[in-house]
């Protein structure tokens, strides 16, 4: 008997399962997220302060009017310091918060200091006790990333989708130091992290202490012209942080503050400005 050849269409292969449709799908978009960090450069060096609004939390989650008038009030007196160093300084506003970079000391802390002395003189000016706001902060020295160092190791394409978005990043050890360090200052004071007392730049010497004293007057630090001078407001700063200090003692239920914290703060603040 001759076999019967049946002439037709072959049988289809399966298609993919879901899963494996899934993976396909996934690295066809593995592509849009292509780096290759092996050609960005090697990262600088650079001082890293961390300025804070304390308590700001508690005060955005009980007045959003109160919580715009300090947020705003740090920015503009972190853009007046940022514009003073012209380029000198870069900084990265987070919220309640602002990094500021720069490769050199002194200049860092021109501006570091330039905000505090404004904030203080804002604080020292305000008659309504619950109109004012405290600020604390931190320095630290070490390798920092930039956002825009990143864009060697993306397509032509990509850096000219992701450069503005980038540039608001910076991240490396100096950054989550100086973060940590902060609560470590008292109000309106500045700690130092043993990076920056441990190192520094060719031609600089590392800070000497825990604590940097803003109003001390130093070599390259020069008291500011038409200021008043330094440690003057420096005492009538701490006069004014005493008499807030009493303030918040008799509101803590209000301020959401045990008045162990407090104590802890009026502390600090004396054995601080007592200083230099």
């Amino acid at each position: 008997m001759t076999d019967v050849i049946k002439i037709g269409s072959a049988a289809k292969k399966p298609g993919p399962s879901g899963v494996e449709q899934a993976r396909i799908y996934a690295q066809s978009q593995r592509e849009r997220f292509k780096f290759d960090a092996s050609k960005v450069v090697q990262a600088k060096n650079v001082y890293v302060a961390w300025l804070d609004l304390m308590g700001a939390g508690h005060i955005m989650s009980v007045s959003m009017e109160k919580s715009a008038n300090f947020l705003v009030r740090l920015h503009m007196a972190v853009d007046q310091a940022v514009s003073d160093a012209k380029g000198a300084v870069l900084a990265l506003p987070i919220n309640d918060g602002v990094f500021l970079t720069s490769e050199d000391q002194a200049t860092i802390k021109i501006a570091v200091r330039k905000i505090m002395m404004d904030l203080s003189c804002f604080f020292i000016s305000t008659p309504d006790v619950q109109n004012r706001f405290l600020l604390r902060g931190a320095i630290a020295y070490g390798p920092v990333y930039r956002g825009s160092d990143m864009l060697a190791g993306l397509s032509l394409k990509k850096k000219a989708l992701h450069a503005n978005t980038l540039d608001r990043v910076a991240f490396g050890p100096a950054i989550i130091q100086a973060y940590g360090a902060e609560t470590l200052a008292p109000p309106y004071g500045i700690a130092v992290h043993e990076s920056a007392r441990s190192f520094a730049p060719a031609g600089s010497k590392p800070f000497r202490l825990t604590h940097w004293l803003w109003w001390a007057t130093e070599e390259r630090l020069p008291q500011p012209s038409g200021a008043a001078p330094l440690k003057q407001i420096k005492e009538a700063l701490k006069v004014e942080l005493h008499s807030y200090f009493a303030w918040m003692d008799r509101t803590s239920l209000l301020q959401g503050l045990k008045p162990e914290k407090i104590a802890s703060w009026k502390q600090a603040v004396d054995q601080y400005f007592e200083l230099g």
